[in-house]
């Protein structure tokens, strides 16, 4: 009777997941942002999971999960700029734009905005303004947004800079980055953001493993990255957006480059032509003063000469007297 058991127990013991067999590194993780569009697509689970902690709320206050812009899985996209951000509507009352971006991208403040006020702009003809709907950009980075500001977890709202009156709340950016998984708030570990920041981040099977066991929305993750990693044509548009990635930083850094050396060259030219320029107005300052000094010399000659000539003057014109005063006496 208790081998019959020990069976039964062995038949409803849950089988273990495939990924679990997987060893090594990851070949694309999910800071890969087709990877990242493609996970949270297919799987429901954990886009919900990824809402639930960035908007800290339970799961059953997410009735409704609709993805606006989904892709065709593995079908090659012409153009490599094409938005892979989430656009999602939540609940029938709320619009987020969701970006996995790790790239450097120098105007990216200005680039969350355009994408913000784009789905701000959701009003149909003859609705009020008071009826428009919420709009929430959240970006996923991986680089350093402004210096000096280590937060791990930003959430940004129109204020007055006075009083700091909110003006708004149907219109706001937040920002968690991934460099600083050290600084989470309370807050932020107990909405597990912390733990979805490790899990953007993680490069082997291993991490995703030990993840698994921990969180429930990571083992849903680990599944779900497994499954797609078996499609050779998802697996060629995550090495196209990869190799779009590395073009572009080499074609930023190239830039930068060649700007450096231009930057030398032409300083080098305005260094030379500075140089004459004032080579010759130093020179001509130099002349300047040397004409002056040169003044000043010839004017105390003269006066030296001027002052000896009145001095022999004067002995002349005694020594007339004299001889004119001799001259009476002798008569």
């Amino acid at each position: 009777m208790q081998k019959k058991e020990q069976l039964n127990d062995s038949v409803v013991k849950e089988k273990e997941p495939d990924f679990m067999s997987a060893t090594g590194a990851l070949e694309y993780g999910l800071t890969n942002d087709y990877l990242f569009h493609v996970v949270m697509q297919k799987n429901e689970k954990v886009l919900r999971g990824l809402i639930g902690s960035m908007l800290s709320l339970k799961q059953d206050e997410i009735i409704s999960v609709e993805l606006k812009n989904p892709i065709i899985l593995g079908k090659a996209m012409g153009d490599k700029e094409i938005i892979l951000d989430l656009k999602i509507v939540l609940n029938n009352e709320q619009i987020l734009n969701i970006e996995m971006q790790v790239a450097k991208r120098d105007d990216w403040p200005e680039r969350s905005l355009i994408y913000l006020c784009r789905n701000f702009d959701n009003l149909k003809s003859g609705e009020n303004y008071i009826d428009v709907i919420p709009c929430l950009h959240i970006g996923i980075i991986d680089f350093e947004l402004f210096e000096e500001d280590d937060e791990f977890y930003s959430r940004y709202l129109l204020e007055n800079v006075q009083n700091h009156r909110i003006y708004t709340t149907k219109f706001g950016i937040n920002v968690l980055n991934l460099r600083h998984i050290d600084n989470a708030s309370d807050a932020d570990i107990k909405d597990e953001l912390d733990a979805w920041a490790r899990l953007f981040k993680a490069r082997t099977w291993e991490e995703l493993k030990t993840m698994a066991k921990q969180y429930d929305f990571a083992r849903e993750a680990a599944a779900s990255i497994y499954a797609v990693a078996e499609d050779e044509a998802i697996r060629l548009q995550c090495e196209a957006r990869e190799r779009y990635e590395r073009d572009w930083n080499s074609a930023k850094e190239s830039g930068m480059r060649a700007g450096i050396r231009q930057g030398i060259k032409q300083g080098i030219e305005q260094g030379i032509e500075q140089g004459i320029e004032q080579g010759i107005e130093q020179g001509i300052e130099q002349g300047i003063e040397q004409e002056r000094v040169n003044t000043e010399r010839e004017k105390k000659r003269a006066d030296v000469a001027e002052a000896e000539r009145d001095e022999a003057k004067q002995q002349l014109e005694e020594a007339l007297a004299e001889l004119e005063r001799l001259k009476a006496a002798t008569k």
